[in-house]
């Protein structure tokens, strides 16, 4: 015995349509690229006696716009589900990744920086000794120093710049001596703690 099913239509949109490369595209526009930024170091030539300007910011070849997190506690007094409170803002270390010149005075400059927050031996000045492990003052060596991490657009003009206040560095990676990398050139990697950061949009870029 035969049985007849009726004719089911159904219509819409394919998926060759819905998820064409040509609207893709269109609809993602254009995008904030990673290579496009610039970071900058100031306000530490007064307490670190050095001058890096010049060619810092070409030296940088890589750096992050930097995060922060909300502290938060549980306040459950009322009874019932606790509440999730905040209490403060914390702020992340960020990397950075230096290119160093011939000279190597990009690696000279953090290294002394280093040595200027926590004395790594004993050494003699005609009127002071210092003994090793000693600790300097954070006026001396972070207060007023910020790094300026700035995004780009594809015709350089600043879309968003974040400055970190009060940054010095807490390690400097190690870096490859060896035979075998003969066509590339020495960095090492820089992580900075600061104190605070802020953001802005230049109004440019609005």
């Amino acid at each position: 015995m035969a049985t007849t099913l009726g004719t089911v239509t159904v219509t819409g949109t394919r998926d060759s349509e819905l998820f064409s490369i040509s609207k893709f595209k269109s609809q993602v526009g254009s995008l904030a690229r990673p290579n496009y930024f610039i970071a900058e170091l100031s306000g530490y030539k007064d307490k670190l006696g050095a001058d890096i300007d010049e060619t810092f910011k070409f030296r940088c070849e890589k750096a992050e716009f930097p995060g922060r997190t909300l502290a938060t506690a549980d306040d459950a007094g009322g009874g019932g589900t606790a509440l999730k409170l905040p209490y403060d803002v914390t702020y992340t270390d960020i990397q950075l990744s230096i290119i160093c010149s011939e000279d190597m005075k990009e690696r000279i400059f953090f290294e002394n920086w280093i040595d200027q927050i926590v004395n790594p031996a004993g050494y003699d000045t005609a009127t002071v000794t210092y003994e090793p492990g000693l600790v300097g003052f954070y006026d001396n060596y972070a207060k007023g120093i910020s790094l300026l991490v700035t995004q780009l657009n594809s015709q350089g003009k600043a879309l968003l710049l974040y400055e970190l206040m009060d940054v010095y560095p807490v390690a400097l990676t190690p870096m490859n001596a060896t035979w075998e990398e003969v066509n590339s050139y020495q960095r090492f990697g820089v992580t900075l703690a600061y104190r605070y950061h802020t953001f802005s949009r230049p109004a440019s870029a609005e």
